[in-house]
């Protein structure tokens, strides 16, 4: 069951007379589809008549279902056989829906009494299928393994020969690269002693080793291989080999940097391959300061409109978080467009930047543009770290036609340009206040600063599956925010190589010292907790209290024996080892459930909880609970002036302090000054 909350991405609100949505329904490359059906859910206008307003449904443009509205009820609620023959990767589903409130009347087509709702939520896809044998060709781990079409959730199991450091590397660096290879799904990864029949697996070892695993020792296989499971043929084994771990690391390393083309065939060997020198913030998923970006290169068609409320285009892009926006810099948005002659004066394109109103451009041509560009520039104060939408809304009129006299809909027409059509954003210094978890969450902030993960390091307490499935899931889930290899990946449990790195820190019994600039302090035997998040999670958290009240107004001293088995801790804080450095820590006494509190990170639902810089999660009750106590600290460097305005603009008492020194020295020299001019005006004497 597919929820079409997991395909469809836009407000689907169906307005005027006639109104459609367009779904793109991917089927994975794998799947045999025997049966296929559309339970679908629609919110309507009770003011909508039956003898006039219904809506259909189209499967590849061909019709497959029509109904009427029935008045009585609010919620039209249909199933549908979709025909599975001459399936396509991606599939057009549209709704269609026609709204009238009169029989024999006059309606004015833009009446917010037409209009009806998709809901996304409840509406689903039923697919019964089955899955193709797995054949011994790499082609395979791009088109079955890696496929992008596959649905929510994808489940990937990793093997490694044994649970060394470096072992641990190779699996989370392969971990990274499976996340920002399918990027749009949410990816749980575990790791694996045995070898499961449910899942796709990949498997890093010697090649000895995995002779003796998969008992295949009278056969010989090349670095890279793909193999059925001999427990479900329908389920890939892929294998990543060598004779000695250097080898076997340098094909982790050549299998993530390898472009998708090059799975063809039934193995693959790479013999020589170099690691890319990747600069901060080039990342792929981030757009460069300071250069244009065309709607193209964002992956963006020429975008169509029509109709008296056409869908807006939305725009999405994003740019690195930790950038200091000035407050007098401008966006430049290059805008190519047209529309049609039949707009009415006063019809005009609305701008929005992260729905934020910016301009309008009003269409001013009684027979219509071919083609128009405009220069807009936009206050770059309007930007949000991370994620930004430009949207453009076609607010389109038709010309009065007198009274009861139906206008032509169809010559509200527009095109946007998406290879005239660019933005650039200026160049700005990195200068972000910290901690923040919900720029981890959103953005893998800060490590993401260095995309290839060179200045990171992954800090794991235990090594029992439970903590490496934690790990590898969350590499997984920092690999669909960066899109690019992790080729600089520390991954370990020596905590001397942690002090020149941004840390990220996994486990049951983390070392004290990490706590060090945190006011949420965690170890064996108690939990110090400051006043403010007691005061919060008191209640929710039902927790004793060990100590007097005044301990309890100051700091608040807890045991794991006082029911704290339930809770899992997400804290953000100065690293203990550098001021610009950062340390995340994921930690529960109770560690089985480590990585549903990693998985949650995907969830909307509860990753937009996660927010300051400490997050604690009751799974027991399956809550959240947020609050920002730690101390403060700045990450990257602002030109001196600007950070001189910076901290006098956002602090009182330094504003005051530093206004004072302006009129001590600004005295001074009146004082010195008419000094100088009362001895020119004595002769020389004062």
């Amino acid at each position: 069951i597919v929820p079409l909350k997991d395909i469809a991405f836009q407000n689907p609100i169906l307005r005027s007379i006639e109104a459609e949505y367009n779904i793109k329904v991917p089927i994975p490359n794998r799947f045999i589809v025997k049966d296929m059906a559309l339970h679908i859910e629609i919110e309507k206008s009770p003011a909508l008549i039956k003898e006039r307003s219904y809506f259909s449904v189209f499967w590849n443009n061909k019709l497959v279902y029509q109904s009427i509205y029935n008045p009585l009820v609010d919620i039209v609620t249909a199933d549908i056989k979709l025909p599975t023959n001459n399936l396509e990767p991606f599939n057009d589903l549209k709704i269609r829906s026609i709204h009238h409130y009169c029989l024999n009347c006059c309606e004015f087509e833009g009446s917010p009494e037409l209009w009806s709702k998709i809901d996304l939520e409840n509406s689903y896809i039923k697919i019964t299928y089955d899955e193709k044998p797995i054949l011994q060709d790499t082609l395979l781990i791009r088109d079955y393994v890696l496929d992008m079409k596959n649905f929510n959730p994808v489940k990937i199991g990793i093997i490694t020969e044994d649970t060394t450091d470096k072992y641990l590397e190779l699996a989370s660096k392969l971990s990274g690269y499976i996340g920002s290879f399918i990027r749009y799904r949410r990816i749980f990864i575990s790791y694996h002693k045995e070898l499961p029949s449910d899942r796709d697996v990949f498997i890093i070892g010697t090649k000895s080793f995995i002779k003796n695993f998969l008992n295949l020792q009278n056969e010989n296989f090349p670095d890279i291989y793909i193999i059925p499971n001999p427990n479900s043929i329908t389920k890939a084994v892929v294998l990543i080999s060598g004779n000695s771990l250097d080898q076997i690391e340098k094909n982790v390393n050549n299998f993530i940097k390898v472009k998708n083309e090059l799975f063809t065939g039934r193995f693959y060997q790479i013999y020589q391959g170099k690691n890319p020198e990747i600069e901060k913030f080039e990342s792929n998923n981030l757009i460069p300061l300071g250069k244009k970006v065309y709607f193209y290169d964002l992956g963006y068609d020429d975008i169509k409109v029509s109709g008296l409320f056409p869908p807006p285009a939305e725009i999405e892009f994003n740019i690195p978080v930790g950038i200091f926006v000035q407050g007098k810099k401008k966006i430049l948005f290059h805008f190519a467009y047209n529309y049609g002659a039949g707009a009415r004066e006063d019809s005009v394109i609305n701008i929005y930047l992260n729905d934020k109103y910016v301009t309008s451009l009003k269409m001013d041509k009684k027979y219509g543009v071919v083609l128009k560009e405009e220069d807009i520039k936009i206050p770059a104060y309007l930007l949000v770290p991370g994620k930004n939408k430009l949207k453009i809304e076609y607010a389109m009129m038709p010309p009065g036609g007198g009274f009861c006299i139906t206008p032509n809909l169809y010559t509200l027409r527009g095109t946007i340009f998406s290879q005239r059509s660019y933005i650039q954003i200026p160049k700005l210094p990195l200068w972000f206040e910290m901690p923040y978890l919900e720029f981890f969450v959103s953005d893998a902030f800060p490590y993401s600063i260095n995309p290839d993960l060179k200045e990171t390091a992954i800090y794991l307490s235990e090594k029992d599956p439970n903590t490496i499935t934690s790990l590898l899931t969350l590499s997984a889930y920092m690999g669909t925010k960066i899109w690019t290899p992790f080729f600089g990946l520390t991954v370990t449990s020596d905590v001397s190589k942690l002090k020149d790195k941004d840390i990220i820190a996994l486990g049951r019994n983390l070392p004290i010292e990490f706590y060090k600039n945190s006011n949420l302090k965690i170890s064996n035997a108690n939990i110090d907790l400051k006043y403010p998040v007691l005061k919060l999670i008191k209640e929710s958290l039902r927790f004793k209290i060990s100590g007097n009240e005044e301990k309890e107004s100051k700091l608040a001293k807890l045991t794991y024996q006082n029911a704290l088995t339930n809770q899992v801790f997400y804290i953000m804080a100065q690293s203990p080892y550098n001021d610009d450095r950062t340390i995340t820590i994921i930690t529960s006494e109770n560690i089985q459930n480590l990585p549903n509190a990693v998985y949650s990170l995907f969830l909307p639902k509860y990753a937009g909880t996660i927010k300051g810089d400490v997050t604690i999660w009751d799974f027991y009750i399956n809550q959240y609970f947020s609050d920002k106590i730690n101390p403060t600290y700045f990450i990257g460097h602002m030109p001196f002036f600007e950070k001189l305005l910076y901290e006098f603009g956002y602090s009182p008492t330094k504003f005051i302090l530093g206004f004072l020194a302006v009129v001590v020295i600004l005295s001074l020299i009146i004082k010195k000054l008419l000094d100088i001019r009362e001895k020119k005006r004595l002769g020389g004497e004062i």
